[in-house]
């Protein structure tokens, strides 16, 4: 068991692409859930399927072989939580990559939160 279960699923999500697996096997929890659907609806995963008490995500690669998820910077955590103003969000990367928050209006990415100008938690980069 961790003390950062996000941070955790975040990870193994970075290893699994660093090892081309294609399906990689994480803990089910609801936080989980709401992180695992931005980034397939962003398209840095094909999708997850929930079985049992794990959740199986469906890792994507490019034709060359190259995963889709690249790198993962890690923001909050236990020991420090780190929020953000919707006036302070800027893009990833040129826009190539994306920010998780977790807002009073759910889990998504800074642009989202941005339109809907909310601030929130910083979780995560992803690009």
């Amino acid at each position: 068991m961790t003390n950062y279960s996000i941070g955790d699923v975040l990870i193994r999500l970075k290893n699994a692409a660093m090892i081309s697996k294609k399906v990689v096997e994480v803990p089910k929890f609801k936080y989980a859930i709401a992180v695992l659907e931005v980034l397939a609806k962003r398209g840095f995963i094909v999708g997850y399927d929930i079985v049992g008490h794990n959740i199986e995500v469906k890792m994507k690669y490019a034709e060359n072989g190259l995963s889709a998820l690249q790198d993962v910077r890690l923001f909050s955590r236990p020991g420090r939580r780190w929020y953000i103003k919707a006036e302070e969000m800027q893009p990833v990367r040129s826009g190539t990559g994306i920010q998780i928050v977790s807002t009073p209006q759910g889990v998504m990415t800074t642009v989202e939160a941005r339109k809907l100008n909310v601030g929130g938690e910083l979780i995560c980069e992803v690009w």
